[in-house]
């Protein structure tokens, strides 16, 4: 197991969060997306839960939209269709929307980098790159999850 994943594990301890995924929804998830989800993706729905915990509004469930939350599977497949009016140019393949940050804002992981870099999506504006690695961007939520929540500061 990835260290990064017991940390999650240990850190969401107590929370209501949804099931984590089996292997064969993951395989639907990947059927659907085109490409096989890095280990730690994988790790963490497997491991974790299907979406609700990290940064921001949590991860986004991975296979099945649930009210008010599309799911990343879906979003993706709309993405990829693509928006002619959209000036951040055509969806780039394996760019995955796994948090909404409000305001139609999504932190993507870029599945074709190594690291799984994290890119911020602001349609109709911007497509810029966020944290250099999807585990830093985790452990900071970690170490400082207050700095995530979404709305005010207190």
């Amino acid at each position: 197991m990835h260290p990064i994943v017991e940390q999650i594990r240990q850190h969401t301890q107590g929370q209501k969060l949804p099931p984590p995924l089996s292997d064969a929804e993951i395989v639907e998830a990947e059927s659907r997306l085109g490409f096989r989800l890095p280990d730690l993706l994988r790790e963490l729905y497997t491991s974790v839960a299907d979406g609700g915990f990290g940064p921001s509004g949590g991860f986004l469930p991975l296979l099945r939209s649930q009210p008010g939350c599309e799911s990343v599977v879906d979003l993706y497949e709309a993405f990829l269709v693509g928006d002619p009016e959209d000036t951040t140019g055509p969806w780039p393949a394996r760019l995955l929307p796994i948090a909404h940050e409000g305001c139609a804002i999504r932190s993507c992981v870029d599945c074709s980098t190594p690291e799984l870099r994290i890119v911020c999506h602001e349609p109709y504006v911007s497509r810029i790159p966020g944290c250099p690695s999807l585990e830093r961007w985790l452990i900071e939520w970690i170490v400082a999850p207050e700095l995530w929540k979404l709305g005010p500061r207190k």
